[in-house]
Order: C-alpha cells, then sequence, then structure tokens
C-alpha cells in the first residue's frame, strides 16, 4: 500500500516548516526523501526546481543538518558529542553551533567547558540539555537546511517552550523542517501540513499570516 500518494509540499527557502500526521502516515518518509534515502516511485523531489536525482547526493547531504527522533549521545565530552570527532571543526565552530542552540552560556559554566563529559548516553544532562547539544550538532557544519524528527518528544512544557523558542531564533538563517506531533511546534512554523491518507494538506498558509487553515 502507499505511504504518500498524491501528496505535494512545498519548503520555501529560509522559512519554517512543519509536518504533522498520527504515526505511519508517512512524516519520516518525506524526510527520508528531502534527504535522498529513499526514492519516490512516482513523481520526483525538486530542489531549488532540479530533479535531486540529477544533483550530487554527496554534496546535498552535507547541506544538511539532521536532529533524530533518538537523543544519542556518546559517554564522552561536549566538544566530542558536537563534532563527531571532526578535526576540521573548531572550537569557534563549536562555540558558534552551541549559541545557536541555546546552550553555550550553560556548557561555559560546567567545570571543564568544552571538555566537559556528558555520562553514559548523557546522562549527567537534562533531556532538553541533551536535546540542545544535539541541535548543535546538526548545526556545527553551517547546513542550509535543518530537519528534526520529533524535536520536543518527551520534554517537559517549560523545556519544549525554550527548544522552540531557539528555533524561531534560527528563522531567515536557513530553512528549516520540523516533524511532530506537538502543536507547539506547528504554531511556531511559518508553514504547516498535515499528513492524512496519504495526502498533504495545508493546515498553515503563509499567506494568511501564518494563519491556521481550517
Amino acid at each position: 500500500s502507499w505511504v504518500l500518494n498524491n501528496a505535494s509540499l512545498e519548503l520555501p527557502a529560509g522559512l519554517f516548516t512543519a509536518i504533522t500526521g498520527v504515526s505511519g502516515a508517512g512524516k519520516t518518509t518525506v524526510a527520508d526523501l528531502i534527504i535522498g534515502l529513499l526514492q519516490p516511485q512516482e513523481g520526483q523531489v525538486l530542489i531549488d526546481g532540479s530533479p535531486l536525482t540529477t544533483l550530487d547526493i554527496r554534496s546535498w547531504r552535507q547541506m544538511i543538518g539532521y536532529v533524530p527522533q533518538e537523543r544519542l549521545l556518546l559517554h564522552d565530552t561536549i566538544m566530542k558529542n558536537v563534532t563527531l570527532g571532526d578535526p576540521q571543526l573548531t572550537e569557534n565552530d563549536v562555540n558558534g553551533a552551541l549559541r545557536a542552540a541555546g546552550i553555550l552560556d550553560f556548557v561555559m559554566n560546567m567545570p571543564e567547558g568544552l571538555e566537559s563529559t556528558v555520562g553514559e548516553r548523557g546522562g549527567m544532562l537534562s533531556g532538553g540539555q541533551r536535546q540542545r547539544i544535539a541541535i548543535a550538532r546538526a548545526l556545527v557544519h553551517k547546513p542550509a537546511l535543518l530537519i528534526l524528527d520529533e524535536a520536543t518528544s518527551g520534554l517537559d512544557t517549560e523545556t519544549e517552550a525554550g527548544i522552540v523558542e531557539t528555533l524561531r531564533k534560527l528563522k531567515g538563517k536557513l530553512t528549516i523542517l520540523a516533524i511532530s506531533h506537538q502543536h507547539a511546534l506547528v504554531d511556531a512554523a511559518d508553514i504547516a501540513y498535515h499528513l492524512q491518507d496519504g495526502e498533504a494538506v495545508l493546515a498553515r498558509d503563509p499567506n494568511k499570516n501564518g494563519r491556521r487553515v481550517h
């Protein structure tokens, strides 16, 4: 059976787009299509008007920052968790990413700063702090597109609001796609689509000042 059928979505550059839908509706499938992990059986994915199949997929993926639903941190330092050991990334790169993710001040106040250890699976940090480190990891390569899969899942309301505010501040600096069940993320977005019965229904229209479409 089809996961998506006759689904058409547009992610304008520089705007914040959210996708909602029940489990199995195809939200993560959309992200996988954009990244190029899946190829559509019909239709196509266009990047600035060019079919994704005609582009250098490696170069395209290097332009994407991805924050998965599973917030997995290494039992290592903040520095290693953000860079994943990439020798080309400097402390300045990491500080910039942490600042954009809204956690630089917290890290700088830790006893060893960037060299502070996060514990097994990030156990020495709160859920919100782990999520901000994951966002910094996605931002450190200065992507053109940031994709977040259930970025605020499992977080309390106050922490969720903080993450949403961080994403608001990133609007305009890069293109954001957030996959979420949470209303707070949808309300922060410029555009929102709801996936239902294989189709994408526009639920928040930027041409109507971001108002919900009923």
